[in-house]
């Protein structure tokens, strides 16, 4: 009886290391997460078409969901600035942006797929700058914004 126990309980041990060694594979062997990579060259392009400046007085980048609402505020000087705005996305893929966080505007519509350069416009601004954003059901997109002080 001790010997068909210790066989059993062999058999047992190979069989739970089979499955697991078997589920290590399954894992490591799965393809890499294209979504991260492309979520990652769409922002390196909104950050390319939009970049950095010393003379801005904020700048952000951000990736939304499909569906997703994002606002941004930024404490500015009261005057005229240019506002910047840029959306890199899949095929049909765009952004509302809007100037309201309370009530809703209008805003404007991006369209994220097309290899379109940024749409600025100058506006304005007494203490803050506030944008929202909302994304429409065909995401991820990557979302880039810029302010600058329009000089006197």
């Amino acid at each position: 009886m001790t010997g068909a126990r210790e066989r059993g309980a062999v058999l047992y041990a190979a069989a739970g290391l089979l499955v697991a060694g078997g589920a290590t594979w399954w894992f490591l062997s799965a393809p890499p997460d294209r979504a991260d990579d492309q979520v990652q060259v769409w922002r390196t392009a909104a950050e390319r078409e939009l970049p950095d400046t010393d003379t801005q007085a904020d700048a952000g980048t951000m990736a939304l969901a499909p569906g997703a609402e994002q606002s941004f505020e930024t404490s500015v000087e009261t005057g005229e600035y240019l506002v910047s705005v840029i959306c890199r996305g899949g095929p049909e893929s765009y952004v509302r942006v809007s100037l309201s966080q309370s009530g809703r505007d209008s805003g404007r519509g991006l369209y994220c797929s097309a290899e379109r350069p940024p749409y600025s416009f100058r506006v304005g601004l007494g203490d803050a700058m506030r944008l929202h954003v909302m994304v429409s059901d065909k995401g991820p997109v990557v979302f880039r914004y810029s302010v600058r002080r329009v000089s006197a």
